[in-house]
């Protein structure tokens, strides 16, 4: 394959351009694509009607661009020309151009997805999007549905405002559309793609959980309004600037074991983040940084991959935030060695996206590179491109060490939080059992019978005295009697885990006990008296003694308060007791 870059300067000299063109690869498998500054949009027309009338069937599409790519350096030209040419006359190529909306996005994903069923033959999706603040997940995870093997990669058309109509897509389908989808769907026996993402951007500070969000509207984070994070951290105002400054820390987000940067598109008066992809309550991000030097490595590692595929061509999706990042000047440094193994072209986007195993992502602030070749690979080119592109300085940047103090800050102060918060749970524990058995205290229990109260919800108690038990400690010692007490609130405990946490045992003072059961009758209460009862009084102690326990059962009864069940339960108990122990009392 070949690609022809051309800037466009006027009619005549692009006629003329393309005279020259279709006069020598007329009859080849020819596609061309278009980037224009958002600004320019009267040039892009002009070069869809040469195109129309200067080269009859020509296949073309596009979209408006923050910048574009030439010889893998920034281009001078508001409007960039790329024409494909394909040797084979068995590369398949057939562009798609659909009206794309909040209101069409169904529509079109069931149309686009059955299309891409029929045609077999497709190795890889280029697609360009207008997104007008529209979330994407939708669309990704539709488009994750497309079979196996398939490559999709494109872009975001760009404009600083993404309300205003002067962002498009256009194609030879349906012209310049301000809310559309285009994609060129390309396979052949013979054509071949490799594709990555490369951010190169790491996460800075603590994590903070997403505690309210809704589609692409994230509200808040850690229970604070989302902007909050943007103002504390790095006092960015809510105004004007915002998104220009914002650019360059995004939110560093996982999504399917991806990690995907977020930069917001727009900030509300009410400090509402608006992203261009939904984010999931319950999830965590973290503010993220460039550091130049990781960069340059992390892309010089994916390019040095990408000379063993050998392309003959490379084309590269690049966010705009990473433009103002690095300044036109100094952006060349990313794109450039790719142009060390390939003619490399591309444009600056609002969004990037690339298929990552099965799952189609919406990235930002990130670079997509794709490597087209036709046929086997020739000779790599990777010793040219470590001979000019060499970044392996093992020097540790000021940015780096920065970063790594406040993340081990926020480390140490994360473990120390952390050890205060177990301790602070052990007190809690501690207060609310009682240190004999093990089972809540008394003070526990009546503050869950008086919440059980307020609720109205039926629930009833069982109130236990172990009989004659003074006589164990008299004639054995306490010793002995703690190993009793604490024998028998392990059989209250063992028959209590079928009702789990509608059943709470406590020990109510000395030898009397309580337990709790909520959502139950009187019946499920007496039932389970007897059986503790019984089982107590079958337990070998290995002393002589009399083990037995008389019980008393009581239910809710709507209106009281805890001094009228407390009291009746406790007479259910004594009626037990004054009439011969070792039995269970029903009031």
């Amino acid at each position: 394959m070949k690609q022809i870059q051309i800037e466009f300067y006027d009619r005549i000299s692009f006629q003329n351009k393309i005279t020259g063109i279709r006069r020598k690869y007329y009859g080849k498998n020819v596609v061309f694509q278009v980037f224009y500054d958002q600004n320019r949009l009267e040039d892009a027309v002009v070069v869809t009607e040469v195109l129309r009338e200067y080269y009859p069937g020509a296949r073309f599409f596009g979209s408006s661009s923050n910048a574009n790519i030439k010889d893998g350096a920034i281009s001078k030209r508001s409007v960039e020309i790329v024409c494909c040419i394909f040797e084979s006359h068995e590369v398949d190529i057939e562009i798609l151009h659909y009206k794309f909306n909040e209101e069409t996005k169904y529509e079109v994903c069931e149309d686009f997805i059955r299309k891409v069923a029929e045609r077999p033959w497709i190795k890889a999706i280029e697609m360009l999007l207008t997104l007008r603040n529209m979330s994407s997940t939708y669309f990704c995870e539709k488009l994750s549905e497309i079979r196996k093997g398939i490559k999709i990669f494109g872009g975001c058309a760009f404009s600083e405002n993404l309300q205003r109509s002067n962002v498009s897509v256009f194609s030879d389908k349906l012209g310049f559309t301000d809310e559309g989808a285009v994609f060129m769907l390309i396979g052949g026996p013979d054509i071949h793609f490799w594709t990555t993402f490369i951010s190169g951007w790491k996460p800075l500070g603590k994590k903070m959980v997403i505690t309210k969000a809704e589609g692409n509207h994230l509200y808040e984070l850690d229970g604070e309004p989302a902007y909050n994070v943007y103002y504390r951290y790095l006092k960015i105002a809510n105004d004007q600037t915002f998104i220009r400054n914002a650019l360059e820390f995004p939110l560093f987000y996982n999504l399917n074991d991806v990690n995907v940067l977020r930069v917001p598109a727009l900030c509300l008066e009410d400090d509402t983040l608006i992203m261009t992809a939904d984010m999931i309550s319950g999830g965590t991000v973290q503010l993220s940084y460039g550091d130049p030097q990781t960069i340059l490595k992390s892309i010089i590692k994916e390019a040095e991959k990408l000379a063993d595929f050998v392309p003959e061509g490379i084309f590269i999706f690049n966010c705009a935030s990473r433009r103002h990042f690095w300044g036109d000047e100094e952006v060349n440094q990313e794109t450039m060695p790719f142009e060390s193994l390939a003619d490399t072209t591309g444009f600056f986007t609002a969004g990037e996206f690339h298929r990552s195993g099965n799952m189609l992502h919406q990235h930002t602030a990130t670079l997509i590179i794709v490597g087209i070749r036709e046929g086997e690979p020739g000779e790599s080119r990777k010793d040219e491109l470590l001979m000019r592109h060499n970044y392996n300085n093992d020097h540790v940047s000021m940015v780096r060490r920065l970063a790594n103090f406040i993340d081990v800050a926020y480390s140490e102060l994360d473990e120390t939080n952390k050890k205060l918060e177990s301790a602070n749970q052990q007190l809690t524990k501690l207060a609310m059992l009682d240190e004999l058995t093990g089972l809540f205290n008394r003070r526990e229990i009546n503050h869950r019978i008086s919440s059980q109260i307020e609720k109205g919800s039926p629930f009833s108690l069982v109130m236990l005295d172990l009989d004659l038990f003074k006589a164990v400690n008299d004639d054995f010692g306490h010793e002995t009697g703690d190993v009793v007490l604490k024998g028998f609130a392990e059989i209250m405990q063992s028959n209590t885990v079928e009702f789990g946490e509608n059943a709470v045992a406590g020990r109510w003072g000395g030898e009397e006990f309580m337990l709790l059961l909520t959502d139950s009758n009187g019946d499920q209460a007496f039932e389970l008296a007897e059986k503790i009862r019984n089982e107590y009084e079958a337990e070998d102690f290995g002393i002589e003694f009399v083990h037995t326990v008389s019980c008393g059962v009581t239910s809710f009864i709507v209106g009281e308060n805890i001094d009228n069940i407390c009291t009746r339960v406790d007479h259910a108990l004594y009626h037990s007791k004054n009439s011969g122990r070792n039995r269970t009392t029903v009031l």
